[in-house]
C-alpha cells in the first residue's frame, strides 16, 4: 500500500466541508474533517497531518486564530487558507503558507494542493519518508 498524505479540511459548512473532502478523498488523498476552530486545533495536534486546508470566516474561531495556533505547534505543515473574499487582512496572511479564494476552479485548488504538499515532502528529514503508511 502507498502513502497517502493526511489533509485537515475545515470548514463551518457542512455540505461545503462534505464537498470537498469528497473532492480530496478521490484525488487520493486522506481526510479529517472537522467543523470549527477548536475542533480542527485538537485533530491537528492529535494527527499526523501534511496539510491544512482551512476556511477563514467561521463562527467562534476565525482560521486566522486557528493557523496561528497550528503554526506554533507545527509550524512546517503547510496551511492553506480559504475566503469567499479576495483580499484579507495582512496579519492574516502571514500565519498561512497560502491564500485561495473560494472561487478558485477545483483544477487550481488541486493544483495548490499537490504543490504545499510536494513541499512538505521536499523538506522531510529522510527517516520520516521511509516509514510505512
Amino acid at each position: 500500500m502507498s502513502w497517502k498524505p493526511m489533509v485537515l479540511c475545515v470548514d463551518d459548512t457542512p455540505s461545503i466541508l462534505e464537498g470537498r473532502t469528497m473532492l480530496l478523498e478521490e484525488n487520493g488523498y486522506q481526510v479529517l474533517a472537522a467543523t470549527n476552530g477548536k475542533q480542527a486545533v485538537e485533530a491537528f495536534t492529535a494527527n499526523s497531518v501534511d496539510l491544512v486546508v482551512l476556511d477563514y470566516h467561521m463562527r467562534e474561531m476565525d482560521g486566522g486564530i486557528v493557523a496561528t495556533r497550528m503554526k506554533e505547534s507545527k509550524p512546517d505543515v503547510p496551511v492553506m487558507l480559504l475566503s469567499g473574499d479576495e483580499c484579507l487582512p495582512k496579519e492574516v496572511l502571514e500565519t498561512a503558507d497560502c491564500f485561495l479564494s473560494k472561487s478558485e476552479p477545483i483544477a487550481g485548488f488541486l493544483e495548490k494542493v499537490d504543490y504545499l504538499l510536494s513541499l512538505r515532502v521536499l523538506f522531510q528529514p529522510l527517516p520520516a519518508l521511509t516509514k510505512a503508511g
